[in-house]
């Protein structure tokens, strides 16, 4: 139950729907401008934009499409998770992305394009469990300890209570865990070679 005093501006008055309308109204509107004035064309709007395209290049070309469509669902689901702990840390402010390439939050960017595409790489070029274990581990320590503080420099990323070390065992655990589900599902379909 939301405590009386907490009123959306006003003291010891419930907040509406009708508030709750309004003050989402004014924040995506401060968001827009900010977006516009301070995102849209700035150095870390252009890092994501051409990261992003030509990370996607790079992984066209070396993807084993004879596999295809497992690596995609392993990326689909990488891609899943990965948005719903960010909406999960954005709800909770545990942090923002104050710039964006098309002003969407979560960060569709990193979690629909370049965070699967490096699990995909790890999944496809790592096939056995110890060489997969270490290449994850690697990628956990590389997100957190290495790109998230990038992010932040380039003014993509900002943490509030956040910390670069809590990222490393979801980026690690993400990936172990859904190759072990990939395992067994190609197990049950018994046309999978």
């Amino acid at each position: 139950m939301i405590h009386k005093n907490i009123a959306m501006g006003r003291d010891n008055v419930n907040p509406t729907l009708q508030d709750l309308e309004e003050k989402t109204k004014q924040f995506r509107e401060t968001e827009i401008a900010y977006w516009l004035n301070e995102g849209l064309f700035s150095l870390g709007w252009w890092v994501l934009v051409i990261t992003t395209i030509g990370l996607f290049i790079v992984w066209i070309n070396i993807v084993d499409k004879k596999r295809i469509v497992e690596i995609v669902t392993y990326g689909a689901i990488v891609s899943t998770i990965g948005m719903f702990g960010d909406i999960i840390g954005l709800s909770l402010l545990w942090w923002i992305y104050p710039i964006s390439v098309l002003n969407t939050p979560p960060l569709l960017e990193i979690h629909n394009v370049q965070m699967p595409i490096y699990y995909m790489i790890i999944y496809q070029y790592f096939p056995r469990w110890k060489s997969f274990f270490i290449a994850a581990a690697v990628n956990a320590l590389v997100f957190g300890f290495v790109f998230e503080p990038i992010l932040e420099w380039l003014g993509i990323y900002k943490q509030y209570t956040w910390k670069h070390i809590y990222s490393i065992i979801p980026y690690f655990v993400i990936a172990v865990v859904l190759k072990w589900f990939i395992n067994k599902l190609k197990k049950l379909d018994r046309h999978y070679p």
